[in-house]
């Protein structure tokens, strides 16, 4: 089946502007997304090149133009996923990548077969760095992969219009030969180019996602894991436990008169010792322990493959650091002292992690009602073992 280019020119076009009204909402809807406006301008890039390239069979300004137009679009779009990622846009590339496809255009001149060459390179680079960028960047998503396989299509098109325009000018393929082929290279790129599209808009959606998650599962206040968060890493650490028969121990801490914080400097107050409390402890857990806050001045801890003895030397070291460490707040020096519970889990015991956290809990509320500002260690009956006091 013989393909007309003309005909893949305007499936080019109408291909590029459907993707391009996608991309304008996005843009629009999304302005946090920036790596949208640089798919966007690729894409209105793209739609541009289709009419010259058709108007150019009689204008080889039209047609370096057109050509100009698509190689600058690929490099827009792998200057989009280093933006997505988190990267700059490298511009001195696409500048040497753009200014050198056109210096080399007017250096060969008449010669077709040596512009189809620059041209397939000038877009062989720009996507064999996106996929280098798509492969290496973190955290790779679904789309990463789908965008990477796309443009690798583009590749192997592009790559083929090399070779073949590269027998043309040796002359081992006739020119008859090569329109007898040519336009399937182009499919390639067609096709290559609307997956790698949809791959970005997988990339983001999955990015939306990703956010919507740690948003349910973050504290918004300090960052560390919410309550619902917290029980889902009590459920993993109980299976893990159980699976390697080690113990785990849980921390129950509550700030001590933290409403007479709130009453006598303000809840702005009250909020930066919420955040003080939270750096304080995550500098004294280890990176493997979970420390979590539960709601108002409530944190938990959780310390899996741990048993009483070092869980309780870490309480007690955790319990000195927030005494010994006020806050300073608009000029006020405010002492922060908690009362902390300490719970240990077994495997081989009918009660679950979540059990171990009322022990806890209840450990925590004999410390207040002994006092505050120290550790109590759950017994296995009552609350009632006091250490460790500041």
């Amino acid at each position: 089946m013989k393909l007309d280019f003309n005909t893949l020119y305007v499936i080019i076009l109408l291909n590029s502007v459907s993707f391009a009204f996608v991309w304008a909402v996005f843009a629009i809807a999304y302005r946090s997304l920036t790596a949208a406006r640089y798919w966007l301008l690729a894409l209105v890039m793209t739609s541009m090149s289709g009419p010259l390239l058709v108007a150019g069979e009689d204008s080889q300004f039209l047609t370096y133009l057109g050509m100009t137009l698509v190689s600058g679009s690929f490099a827009i779009n792998w200057q989009g996923i280093r933006v997505f990622y988190g990267s700059q846009p490298d511009w001195g590339t696409v500048a040497l990548i753009v200014g050198g496809s056109l210096a080399a255009m007017y250096f060969f001149g008449e010669s077709r077969e040596a512009d189809n060459v620059v041209f397939a390179v000038s877009q062989i680079v720009p996507v064999s760095l996106a996929i280098f960028t798509l492969l290496r960047a973190r955290p790779r998503y679904l789309g990463s992969y789908v965008a990477a396989v796309a443009a690798a299509m583009v590749v192997i098109g592009q790559g083929a219009e090399t070779v073949t325009n590269l027998l043309r000018l040796s002359g081992l393929m006739s020119t008859d030969k090569y329109y007898e082929i040519a336009a399937w290279f182009l499919v390639c790129a067609i096709i290559g180019g609307s997956v790698w599209s949809l791959g970005f808009l997988i990339m983001a959606t999955d990015r939306f996602r990703a956010e919507l998650r740690a948003l349910a599962s973050r504290d918004e206040l300090t960052g560390l894991p919410n309550r619902r968060s917290f029980y889902e890493q009590l459920k993993l650490c109980e299976e893990s436990v159980e699976n390697r028969n080690k113990t785990a121990a849980v921390l129950m801490i509550d700030l001590d008169r933290f409403k007479a914080i709130n009453d006598r400097f303000g809840h702005a107050a009250g909020d930066a010792a919420i955040i003080h409390v939270a750096k304080v402890a995550s500098g004294e857990i280890r990176n493997h322990d979970v420390l979590a806050r539960l709601g108002g001045d409530e944190f938990c801890i959780l310390m899996p493959n741990t048993d009483l003895e070092a869980a309780s030397i870490i309480a007690k070291r955790l319990n000195e650091a927030i005494t010994s460490t006020p806050l300073i707040h608009d000029g006020n020096l405010i002492p922060i002292s908690a009362s902390i519970g300490l719970a240990q889990w077994q495997p081989d015991t009918e009660l679950g992690l979540m059990e171990t956290l009322d022990q806890a809990d209840t450990a925590m509320f004999g410390t207040k009602r002994n006092g505050r500002d120290g550790l109590t260690v759950f017994d296995g009956r009552v609350a009632l073992e006091r250490s460790g006091e500041a």
